[in-house]
């Protein structure tokens, strides 16, 4: 008998749910834990697209050929707009001081809400915008390198750089389920 089917657990879910008390400064502890995690987060993915824009700005110099050229000045612009996106959708923002306990809980709710979004569309925002980059790269080689080894070794490549995305979206779609156990919990608490 699969979950789904299962009468007990069914019933076990369903029944109501007794409200969880929490004071103000534990919601202002969860919501200052919150923020600083979002906020290193966002350190760190700066900081890597930075790193990563400085290696592509020089091998965009120093590429011959427009198709490489091409290729990294996509690579760059890809990563500005994940830089640009994180910022306008993902940056903490801080809890207001001096609210009380049920503005402090929506306010919370809304950050993890918002974070759930961010998380839940990062195909959109993150990995979508380095696709071109890598398709015009695969293309370019594919076209100059006329050796079929050749033509293994780029789709074992792309088969990695496929894999490593994969593995984003499942971390993602992993950061979403528990942002949506934490909304629940609060909604359990109002």
């Amino acid at each position: 008998m699969s979950e789904l089917e299962n009468p007990m657990q069914k019933l076990w879910q369903d029944q109501p749910v007794e409200g969880i008390n929490m004071s103000i400064q534990e919601i202002h502890q969860r919501a200052g834990k919150f923020e600083r995690t979002i906020r290193w987060r966002n350190i760190r993915e700066y900081v890597g697209s930075l790193v990563a824009m400085g290696m592509l700005g020089y091998f965009f110099a120093t590429a011959h050929g427009v198709v490489f050229r091409t290729t990294f000045g996509l690579f760059i612009a890809g990563l500005l707009v994940v830089v640009v996106q994180l910022y306008r959708k993902g940056r903490a923002h801080s809890m207001p001081a001096g609210t009380d306990t049920m503005t402090s809980l929506r306010f919370y709710r809304m950050e993890l809400e918002r974070q759930l979004n961010v998380v839940s569309n990062v195909w959109a925002w993150y990995l979508g915008p380095l696709v071109p980059g890598f398709v015009v790269y695969t293309i370019g080689l594919a076209v100059t390198i006329r050796r079929p080894e050749a033509w293994i070794a780029l789709a074992v490549l792309d088969a990695v750089v496929a894999g490593m995305f994969y593995v984003i979206w499942r971390m993602n779609m992993r950061a979403a389920r528990c942002l949506r156990r934490m909304i629940a919990e609060l909604n359990g608490v109002e």
